[in-house]
C-alpha cells in the first residue's frame, strides 16, 4: 500500500511520461531513387509515411524496422535500445513525410527533418517490411498516414492511434 501511495504522489507532483508507439504494418518502397518524388512513380512502388505532431512541443521519436518475417533489421543492431542513432524530431504542430527505404533528399521531396529519419537497412536486400515509431508522450500526440503508389495503383490510409 505504501508503494502505491508513493507512485500516486509522484504522478500527482511530477507527472509521469509514458511511451507510445505507432505501427506501420507493411510497406514496399522499391521505386528507383531516380524516380525522386514522381507520384505515381513510373517504375516500382513508392511509399511515403506521414507523421503529424499534434502538440505545441517538439517530439523526439525513434524508429525500428522489421522484415516481412518480423525480424528486427535496424537501423541499429539492438531492438532493446531503439534510441541509439535512430532518433529524429517532429517539430511542434508539423508534419513530416519520408520514404522508408529511398534516400530522396530535398530534390526528391523530403525535407531536412525527413533527412534525419533513418532509412530501413537492407541486410536481407528487401525494400519492404514494417516499422514502429516510438516516443515519450500520449498515444494521440502523433498521428500518421501511409501512402503507396505504382504506375498501376495508388492508395492511402490513416494509421490507427498509437498505444
Amino acid at each position: 500500500m505504501k508503494k502505491l501511495s508513493t507512485v500516486m504522489m509522484m504522478a500527482l507532483i511530477g507527472g509521469m511520461a509514458f511511451a507510445s508507439s505507432l505501427s506501420i504494418p507493411w510497406f514496399v518502397d522499391n521505386a528507383p531513387d531516380s524516380q525522386g518524388a514522381n507520384w505515381p512513380p513510373t517504375q516500382g512502388i513508392r511509399t511515403y509515411i506521414y507523421l503529424h505532431n499534434n502538440t505545441t512541443s517538439d517530439i523526439v521519436c525513434s524508429i525500428a524496422y522489421y522484415s516481412a518475417e518480423g525480424v528486427f533489421v535496424g537501423p541499429n543492431d539492438d531492438p532493446e535500445t531503439p534510441y541509439d542513432d535512430t532518433t529524429f524530431v517532429i517539430p511542434a504542430l508539423s508534419t513530416v513525410a519520408f520514404a522508408p527505404v529511398a534516400a530522396l533528399g530535398a530534390t526528391g521531396g523530403e525535407s531536412s527533418v525527413a533527412d534525419a529519419i533513418p532509412n530501413r537497412p537492407l541486410p536481407d536486400g528487401k525494400k519492404n517490411g514494417a516499422a514502429v515509431i516510438t516516443w515519450a508522450g500520449g498515444p494521440n500526440d502523433i498521428q500518421g498516414m501511409l501512402a503507396t503508389a505504382s504506375s498501376q495503383l495508388s492508395y492511402a490510409h490513416l494509421l490507427p492511434p498509437g498505444n
